[in-house]
């Protein structure tokens, strides 16, 4: 069963199971795979600006953490029947980022009318 504190999850493919997970080394085997940064490659994913073949490849990193004898044909069956894997690996890999930001749904705060920005004090010996 996957982990979903650790970002794995749980995908089904022709009555097998299998564990995905977006970790360090996922990311590093896909830099590897494709020679392209995978962070940008996740927000580009997010924009929907991927490749199918860089899909299948963050995929196959992705079930390769967990199944070394994964191929990328076989990974490509198993995004075929669970199209969002990735999506929901990478959100499980980040769940601090509420999924409305992750999209870039979220209206940033209007910034303050020149003088009225507080300050930080400056930082020095706490008063006794």
């Amino acid at each position: 069963m996957a982990n979903a504190f650790k970002g794995e999850v749980d995908l089904t493919h022709e009555g097998a199971r299998y564990t995905m997970v977006l970790d360090f080394n996922a990311l590093c085997d896909f830099e590897g795979e494709t020679g392209k940064n995978a962070l940008t490659e996740l927000e580009g994913m997010e924009a929907g600006k991927i490749s199918a073949s860089d899909l299948r490849v963050l995929m196959w990193a992705g079930l390769r953490q967990r199944h070394p004898e994964m191929t990328l044909q076989l990974a490509g069956q198993i995004l075929s029947t669970n199209a969002d894997a990735v999506a929901r690996a990478s959100a499980a890999a980040a769940p601090e980022v509420a999924p409305e930001i992750a999209r870039g749904n979220v209206k940033r705060p209007a910034k303050a009318a020149p003088g009225n920005v507080k300050r930080p004090a400056k930082a020095g010996r706490a008063k006794r």
